[in-house]
């Protein structure tokens, strides 16, 4: 069976399975990531001359040279007479391939499909400003942020520029302009990407990953002339994007940055996947602090103890703290008891919000206390 017929094959049994991640190991069966089980698929023991010719199948000549060189190569690519799209990882584990396989949406998806919070709609619109979508690895960022551009394609006029490793979801030019450049293919790396790319005029410029001052600060540069900047960081809370952007800096420089972040911040929204009840469906659950008076008071006092309280007090403006998040979703019944606390940050608390206990402090007071 060649490389393309086996591909198709087993992939087409992931998604039938509702699967999330494919992982082909020689010496293994494939398995299947399936909620939060890695799942044993029917199919033959995965040989090395099985690997060997899905890396020569999918990979272009600059994408060999990477995997050759640095043991390891992302990259994105479509399944073969479909417009299903993945997003996979070769690398190398003693002396053969391995890969793994992240299965995507066949096509963008809505808001309502991937169940994110409506207040990130009216964010999305926003005409400048940053806005950052954090989380762990495959806990649906970049999907987040996919829909956040197919909305703004639907509804405004402008030009965006996306500067992605690799690029997962391929955009159609509808009210917007989108052109969307890939490190490795259309750049040689985010700095020089980001260089060049405000004489491109865009309107709109979504990094891949926020991933050191340099990109940052090209964000705040971006914001303050009236920019829209949206970018992925890796951090588990609203609390923790700052921790990860100061970490980019000197101690002498960030109260700057905090004074400079607070008058261009938009949206910080975090995100987690939790299993549905039904053990396979994955929901996000979404921590998310919107810039206004108070959060950004905040943000230059570094009062950041008290910005979970601020998220709670900001409900009519759709912010909401994970733990809120958590609980409806429960509410709904779309997740279980279990996985809610295992996925809460305050079990505890969530217990008794779901026995009807109102906690003291829920509301209150932050700024001048």
């Amino acid at each position: 069976m060649d490389a393309k017929t086996y591909l198709s094959q087993v992939m087409g049994k992931v998604l039938e399975m509702k699967g999330l991640d494919l992982f082909l190991k020689v010496g293994s069966v494939p398995r299947t990531r399936v909620g939060g089980v890695v799942a044993v698929m029917p199919f033959p023991v995965v040989k090395e001359e099985d690997t060997e010719q899905i890396v020569k199948t999918l990979l272009n000549p600059h994408q060999t040279v990477l995997l050759e060189k640095n043991r390891s190569v992302d990259f994105a690519f479509a399944l073969f007479g479909s417009t299903q799209r993945f997003r996979a990882n070769i690398f190398f584990q003693q002396g053969t391939y391995s890969l793994v396989i992240r299965t995507l949406w066949k096509t963008i998806p809505s808001f309502e499909e991937l169940n994110i919070p409506p207040v990130l709609k009216k964010i999305a619109l926003e005409r400048s400003g940053i806005i950052l979508v954090a989380g762990t690895v495959a806990s649906g960022k970049t999907t987040t942020i996919s829909a956040m551009i197919d909305m703004m394609n639907q509804t405004v006029e402008r030009h965006i520029i996306t500067i992605e490793d690799p690029v997962e979801y391929l955009h159609e030019d509808k009210k917007c302009l989108i052109n969307q450049r890939e490190i490795g293919i259309d750049a040689n790396d985010f700095n020089s990407a980001l260089k060049y790319v405000v004489r491109e005029s865009p309107d709109v410029v979504v990094i891949g990953e926020m991933r050191d001052a340099e990109t940052f600060n090209f964000a705040l540069a971006s914001a303050e002339v009236g920019r829209l900047v949206i970018a992925t960081v890796h951090a588990q809370s609203v609390i923790q994007i700052f921790d990860r952007v100061l970490g980019f800096f000197p101690p002498a420089e960030r109260d700057q940055i905090l004074n400079y972040l607070s008058f261009n911040l938009t949206c910080f929204t975090t995100q987690k996947l939790l299993v549905g009840k039904d053990g396979k469906t994955l929901i996000p659950a979404f921590e998310i602090m919107v810039g206004n008076y108070t959060t950004r008071q905040l943000v230059r006092e570094k009062k950041f103890d008290r910005m979970s309280q601020a998220l709670r007090n900001g409900a009519q403006e759709g912010m909401q703290t994970f733990d809120d998040a958590i609980f409806k979703l429960w509410k709904d019944e779309k997740i279980s008891t279990d996985e809610a606390l295992k996925s809460s940050t305050r079990p505890q608390e969530l217990e008794n919000m779901m026995k009807g206990i109102q906690m003291d402090g829920r509301s209150g007071k932050i700024l001048g206390a």
